[in-house]
């Protein structure tokens, strides 16, 4: 199937002109019943998705940007990290005259992304999406593995938080470097002369997750540190998760002297096991964070953690939609995550 088929495209398949079908689209009693089935008949048939950003065009806009959460809204309210995220998104388009508004889509079910054979999300997401009246796209949340094929169908101007699995030009993005992150924490546990050093992951579904992994390899590679399999532990990113894992991992291995958690909700969870396991938490186990949020100075002993630059990574989402939206060229960027020292390393 074609994607981002145009109104040409539908014109020349029921044999009609452009005009007529934008006025089917637009203004459908103004065409005559039988070429109103035709030009319907195509539609369907070629999955057209009408473009509302053409209204753009005539200089007309509606002043408002939608952040599409690709998660179950609860979740936005789960952890302190959605709000990190979307505030500084928020101030940044107020202070150009923009509203937000959030559009949460869940996915078909709460399985881990890799248990499905196709799309996660309705077959019929591009549509809906099309169909909101806004200006541009804001992505965040779980990103579904179509997210490309959705890019092309929307003609809306869209960018996303977080960088794809696969390198991509159709997506435009803006994340933390969470790769030279991962790597980053490493080294700094590795100079406090810790040599057993474990990692609780956030899974292997998120691009983030997978990177920050893949740097915590890199940082123990550069010191000379062989990978051992048996000091990781991959949550699903919940609490409950990451502390059964923790408990698991210490009875495992009673020489681990360091814990690199995925994020920061993860070390907390790490955390409070540690404390009930009875290890000194800043001394017996260091315990490195990723994110710095709220949740970092929540937690006794506070967490030392890389801070991904939430401020840089909204004005850089909003700049790069405005962009698009005035059909600028976007070049998709990394931002380094600063490490900031605290009690548990």
């Amino acid at each position: 199937m074609k994607e981002n088929v145009t109104l040409e495209d539908v014109a020349k398949r029921a044999k009609v002109s452009r005009a007529t079908v934008s006025r089917a689209v637009n203004t459908p009693e103004s065409v005559s019943p039988e070429a109103l089935k035709r030009i319907n008949k195509a539609i369907a048939d070629m999955h057209y998705v009408p473009n509302r950003h053409a209204r753009a065009l005539t200089g007309v806009r509606s002043q408002t940007i939608g952040l599409i959460f690709f998660h179950d809204i609860k979740t936005l309210f789960h952890t302190a990290f959605w709000g990190h995220v979307i505030n500084p998104i928020y101030e940044k388009l107020s202070e150009r005259g923009y509203d937000l508004q959030i559009i949460a889509h869940a996915r078909k079910s709460d399985k881990p992304s890799s248990d499905f054979l196709g799309n996660e999300y309705p077959d019929d997401i591009a549509q809906k999406i099309s169909e909101y009246n806004v200006d541009g796209f804001i992505v965040v949340g779980q990103a579904p593995n179509n997210l490309e094929s959705i890019f092309r169908q929307v003609r809306t101007p869209m960018i996303a938080f977080g960088a794809p699995f696969a390198s991509t030009s159709t997506i435009s993005w803006v994340d933390t470097d969470n790769k030279v992150g991962g790597k980053s924490a490493v080294e700094f546990l590795i100079k406090k002369k810790r040599k057993k050093i474990g990692m609780i992951t956030g899974g292997l579904e998120q691009s983030w997750s997978v990177a920050r992994f893949e740097g915590y390899k890199k940082g123990l590679a550069t010191a000379g540190i062989e990978f051992d399999p048996s000091l990781v532990e991959h949550s699903i990113n919940t609490y409950s998760s990451a502390a059964s894992l923790t408990e698991r991992l210490m009875h495992r291995r009673h020489d681990i002297d360091a814990i690199f958690a995925g994020n920061d909700e993860i070390a907390f969870a790490v955390i409070q096991t540690l404390k009930e396991l009875n290890y000194s938490v800043g001394s017996d186990v260091l315990v490195m964070g990723f994110d710095d949020t709220n949740r970092a100075m929540q937690t006794y002993p506070h967490i030392t953690t890389m801070a991904q630059d939430f401020e840089k990574i909204g004005e850089s989402l909003v700049s790069g939609l405005l962009k698009k939206m005035n059909g600028e060229k976007v070049t998709s960027k990394k931002i380094t995550p600063k490490l900031i020292v605290r009690d548990s390393a």
